[in-house]
């Protein structure tokens, strides 16, 4: 992950929820998950004996264990002991030797979803299934866990391996108040002969932009930024644009698909985009685009559903109800249609490594079961400073919507890390629609890679987008080069390796009908050769 171990994705979070699809999400809840009808969630044998757990985090998700550290105690006598965080970047050179160790010095890892293929083959974690099979609610808990979260990042060649502790997805994130300008509104027609309104495509993405930071520079105000550094981070942005157009990551027999002709036109408009993102943009890390959006300085931003709380934090409510989510921009088909696609990177899983006690396997299995369960975390995701997001589907409830306007019950206001304990957002309205923003996306997510490999793949494509973007290479010269390099990445990690690593990925993607590979993809010019070939009839997704 390069340099990205001195940045915190978040280091506080939250997000928001669903109108027509609250409904639906509601129906889909058994009764004894829904919020509102939760059961406290004990051991299955009683409480343990006074266990006190170490785990290892990432930078980012890092309240939530802590706080419920002294309820969980009390319930079930179990604890956190300490904790010990790990940057980003080095999630592998940290993570991996602790699980290959005969005495693992942590109870838990949470870490990023891109590395949870990657440790599952290790053989190294434990399996999950029979730890579920011990509480009574756990198959309604599995079937409660968005799909498009619990397929990808839990599961490994059929045995669950996590438990999931925070969803993400990219959404278009919109300042209302720039918007509904009726002196904007009035140029913009005037110029493009067409209504001011939030962009469906990538086209009128970049019309807005332009627009924004024509008429805003001299304020201080931008049409957008996107995250170009570090280079491993940025190629997730980059791949927002270029899913539309049909990319994918490999053709059924692993030749790379992202130096095709859709991918050339989608790093021609990430580029002229970034052209009107203001001083720095072709530059930019995820902690400016941050700052960006705190300081009002973006009217637009393609970023995790959790922008918003970072507004709330530096800002205030009263900023915050400026905001609107939407779906990220896609590309018009000949249909009329649009293709949207917004990439679900970033999510974070709890996993277990094989070699600890048994005990504190137990352990450890309850406290990640508990803290994910809907009876804490539909609190947890609507709390700005817990740092996750929805990944269960009574997250996008209406009920959920309502807690993004009310302090944590679990928590006080007496500790300076969370010095504030009021709610997001000031509006049911306002909550609601930022939740529908980020049920849209998932809607039409777009999976992450995830397995052995995805660091070196994902800081080849991020680098050589870089150079495109700052004029080092062209389009065509960048992407051609990553795919060359995810060549040998390929070749030296072995192609039967990495096919089965894919052709799994595909299965989860079948699984849930996500429009994902193509088998009509065009071969690149640095193909390599594989007998078989995977036939896919994929579906609209729809949960």
């Amino acid at each position: 992950m390069g340099a990205f171990s001195h940045l915190t994705r978040r280091k506080f979070l939250k997000s928001a929820a669903a109108g027509a699809g609250a409904v639906a999400a509601n129906k889909m809840l058994p009764s004894d998950l829904t919020a509102g009808g939760h059961q406290k969630i004990m051991p299955p044998n009683g409480r343990f004996k006074d266990i006190e757990l170490t785990y290892f985090q990432d930078n980012n998700w890092l309240h939530a264990p802590l706080w419920l550290s002294e309820t969980f105690q009390k319930d079930a006598g179990v604890s956190i002991k300490s904790r010990e965080l790990y940057g980003g970047g080095d999630t592998v050179a940290k993570v991996l030797p602790q699980l290959l160790s005969r005495k693992p010095r942590f109870d838990w890892v949470q870490y990023p979803d891109l590395f949870f293929g990657q440790f599952a083959e290790t053989g190294q974690l434990e399996p999950l299934d029979d730890y579920f099979a011990q509480y009574p609610s756990a198959k309604e808990y599995l079937d409660w866990v968005m799909p498009a979260y619990g397929e990808f990042y839990t599961k490994w060649d059929g045995k669950t391996y996590g438990v999931m502790l925070d969803g993400d997805i990219h959404v278009l994130h919109y300042r209302k108040n720039f918007f509904n300008d009726s002196g904007l509104q009035k140029k913009y027609s005037k110029r493009f002969q067409r209504e001011l309104k939030v962009p469906k495509t990538w086209p009128e993405f970049l019309d807005c932009t332009q627009f924004f930071t024509e008429e805003l520079s001299s304020q201080g105000v931008y049409g957008t930024s996107m995250v170009v550094n570090p280079p491993s981070f940025g190629w997730g942005f980059w791949m927002d644009v270029a899913a539309g157009k049909g990319v994918n990551y490999f053709d059924a027999n692993m030749n790379p698909g992202i130096n095709s002709k859709g991918a050339v036109e989608a790093l021609d408009m990430y580029k002229r985009i970034i052209d009107f993102s203001g001083p720095g943009g072709k530059s930019m890390d995820i902690g400016q685009t941050i700052q960006r959006w705190q300081s009002g300085a973006d009217v637009m931003s393609v970023w995790w559903i959790d922008l918003a709380e970072f507004t709330v934090q530096q800002q205030g409510m009263e900023r915050a109800e400026q905001q609107g989510a939407d779906i990220v921009p896609g590309w018009e088909q000949p249909d009329g249609s649009i293709n949207h696609k917004a990439i679900s990177l970033w999510c974070r899983t709890g996993s277990i490594p094989k070699n600890i006690p048994q005990d504190r396997k137990d352990a450890a299995f309850y406290y990640l079961y508990r803290m994910s369960h809907p009876s804490i975390s539909d609190e947890i995701v609507a709390d700005e400073y817990c740092g996750s997001d929805p990944f269960g589907k009574s997250h996008y409830t209406d009920e959920a919507a309502r807690k993004y306007i009310q302090p944590n019950p679990q928590r006080g206001t007496d500790n300076d890390l969370w010095s504030t304990n009021a709610g997001i957002y000031k509006n049911f309205e306002t909550a609601r629609s930022h939740l529908d923003g980020g049920l849209k996306n998932i809607e039409v997510g777009y999976p992450q890679f995830y397995w052995e490999g995805t660091p070196q793949y994902a800081d080849a494509l991020g680098r050589n987008i870089s150079k495109a973007v700052n004029g080092q290479l062209s389009s065509q010269q960048a992407l051609d080069e990553a795919a060359e390099e995810w060549v040998k990445i390929v070749q030296k990690l072995g192609i039967d390796n990495q096919k089965r690593h894919y052709e799994n990925f595909l299965a989860g993607a079948r699984k849930l009908s996500y429009q994902i590979c193509s088998p009509l993809l065009s071969v690149p010019k640095s193909a390599l050769t594989l007998s078989s070939f995977l036939r896919l009839h994929l579906l609209t997704h729809d949960f």
